[in-house]
């Protein structure tokens, strides 16, 4: 058995987080989470009893192979926050000396750190994260999206992978349907003492940190939320094939931020687009996904109000899935919807580094190469590839468990994914797991 550490859990991520510690308990695991901010050592300090809080201090001296994380920090603001940090962190790891650190989602300065203080000491990683189809969850060594480990893998690489065409169509019908799974029952959450949110609230308001102190004083409703979104996909009058679609991304999304050098803007990736269109025939309409965030996307006037505007239409981000697969191209900066469009055959030309990044694949091009991009998408079909990257994708670098609503077959699978990494240490329970990759409808129950 093995000892497994929860890195920085999010307090929205609670009954994710609760339901894989209660099952890898059950499976003869000791499982303790890690903190490095006060608003979450308080609130998982209620829920459960094996719970460490690390303090940045800069009074303590920063350990050397720290220096290189620190120097390859950008930002002022992250360098002094790694030289805080980096100290307790390594202490930390250097006395545990876990068998692995999972971190979920986040991909932060204070998780560069500690995955960095893991490495270090030999401790196994495994980060996990909001998959590329709804409901599914990403699992990788290395880290998330553009830093996964199998983004440095080749078209050679995928040569041994039968492609299981059920999967893909199950995998298809699903997010076109908007399938939901059978949720397990949510765990009750115990709200921290007054006292002690009071207290964060006015260590964070010292400091400067407002959003900070906001979420210390009421940040432990967050699992609350149930993160369902509507899927209610509303029919577009007048839009006739061919049309390009492009999937639109809010500026302050992670992918976008963290992947993707000099993002164009919703209306300046629209105005290239229709010159994109005009590749396929000069009255092909673009259809612009709006972000889940739709406040945050604003459409550049200018496009709207000129004479292509007519052929500029706007849809609905619950159209996602539908238009990406339906489309005579897909458009966007790294949104994960393409991969609808991948399931469906449809060319996806992309601006950022993306997890479903690779040549024969997807083309990635930049905002002005848009219309080579799209012409030559149009002539590039290696289908027989795109089938072995996806049946990979789904099957393995991927588990079939919802990060809001988890169900009893992907629990089995995560908790498989997590086995999966100690089998090289201490002998792991050996009882099987009958996990099933793949969507609970439309494939059949076994």
């Amino acid at each position: 058995m093995g000892h497994i550490v929860f890195a920085a859990p999010s307090i929205g991520s609670f009954q994710l987080h609760h339901r894989l510690r209660r099952d890898l308990l059950r499976r003869g695991h000791r499982v303790s989470i890690l903190c490095t901010d006060r608003c979450r050592f308080t609130f998982w300090r209620q829920q459960v009893s094996d719970v460490d809080l690390v303090d940045a201090s800069i009074r303590q001296k920063c350990p050397v192979p720290m220096l290189e994380l620190i120097e390859q920090a950008q930002a002022l603001h992250e360098r002094r926050q790694l030289l805080g940090l980096a100290p307790a962190v390594s202490d930390w790891f250097e006395r545990e000396q876990p068998d692995l650190v999972i971190f979920y989602n986040e991909r932060s300065i204070a998780a560069a750190c500690m995955q960095f203080a893991a490495r270090v000491v030999g401790s196994k990683v495994l980060w996990i994260g909001e998959g590329l189809l709804p409901h599914t969850m990403q699992v990788d060594e290395r880290g998330l999206d553009a830093d996964a480990s199998c983004r440095r893998w080749r078209a050679k690489d995928f040569s041994v992978v039968a492609p299981d065409k059920a999967l893909l169509d199950a995998a298809l019908t699903h997010a076109l349907a908007g399938g939901e799974p059978l949720a397990l029952p949510r765990a009750p959450v115990q709200m921290p003492p007054l006292s002690r949110r009071v207290a964060d609230t006015l260590s964070y308001l010292v400091r400067g940190r407002l959003q900070a102190a906001k979420t210390a004083l009421h940040g432990w409703r967050a699992p609350f939320a149930s993160g369902r979104q509507d899927f209610n996909p509303l029919p577009l009058k007048g839009l006739k094939p061919p049309f390009v679609a492009v999937l639109l991304q809010h500026a302050k999304d992670p992918r976008v931020v963290l992947d993707a050098s000099s993002p164009p803007d919703a209306g300046t990736l629209v105005h290239h687009a229709l010159l994109a269109a005009d590749q396929i025939g000069t009255d092909t309409q673009v259809v612009a996904v709006l972000p889940s965030n739709a406040i945050d996307c604003r459409l550049d006037a200018r496009v709207l109000t000129s004479k292509l505007s007519n052929r500029v239409r706007i849809a609905a981000p619950s159209n996602a899935a539908v238009l990406a697969s339906t489309a005579v191209a897909t458009i966007t900066i790294n949104h994960p919807a393409a991969t609808v469009a991948q399931l469906a055959g449809t060319p996806v030309v992309h601006l950022g580094r993306a997890l479903y990044e690779l040549p024969g694949v997807t083309t990635i091009t930049t905002v002005e190469g848009l219309p080579a991009a799209i012409a030559s998408a149009q002539t590039m079909d290696r289908k027989a590839l795109r089938e072995r990257f996806l049946t990979w994708t789904l099957r393995y670098g991927h588990v079939w468990c919802s990060t809001t609503a988890p169900n009893h077959n992907g629990m089995l699978g995560l908790v498989q994914a997590v086995e999966r990494r100690l089998q090289s240490d201490a002998k792991s329970n050996t009882r099987p797991l009958a996990y099933r990759p793949g969507p609970t409808w439309p494939l059949a129950v076994t």
